[in-house]
């Protein structure tokens, strides 16, 4: 499991408990979670546009792009992904490859341009997770890597 960014995988679990490393049944915890009371369900186009899923990833992908079910994890270059709150934290889970947020990667740049148009407020503070339960990170650290990664390419 990655566990990279300013908050350590104990820190993490004491928000969520599914993100200990020891934990039994995560992803059937994180599914439960998640498909609650969700904030926002969505898909991000490769190119950064956001669709908004309403209430299932399955019943409401973007128009045209059915076919992206098929294609899991990979959804043909899409990022699908759940925002919920637990005792005030904001939680992003996107489903996705490990390695697809680990570093200033093409995914970690959709995924912030898709956050960026959200119809709702996401905090700074909020954490980035797979539905792995591997941990990107907060938001500001994923912009950080993503600026640190621009300051060593131009």
């Amino acid at each position: 499991m990655i566990t990279i960014g300013s908050v350590s995988r104990t820190e993490a679990a004491q928000a969520f408990e599914f993100l200990a490393g020891d934990f039994r049944g995560r992803r059937t915890a994180i599914r439960s979670l998640t498909h609650a009371a969700p904030e926002f369900v969505f898909w991000i186009y490769p190119d950064g546009r956001l669709h908004d899923a309403q209430t299932s990833h399955r019943a409401h992908p973007p128009r045209g792009y059915e076919h992206i079910l098929m294609d899991e994890p990979d959804y043909c270059g899409f990022l699908r992904g759940r925002i919920v709150r637990q005792s005030d934290r904001q939680l992003i889970v996107v489903y996705c490859r490990a390695e697809a947020l680990a570093g200033a990667t093409k995914s970690l740049r959709q995924l912030l341009t898709g956050l960026e148009q959200m119809p709702i407020p996401i905090d700074d503070s909020a954490l980035v997770v797979s539905d792995n339960a591997d941990i990107y990170g907060t938001i500001l650290d994923l912009w950080e890597r993503v600026y640190s990664d621009e300051g060593k390419h131009g």
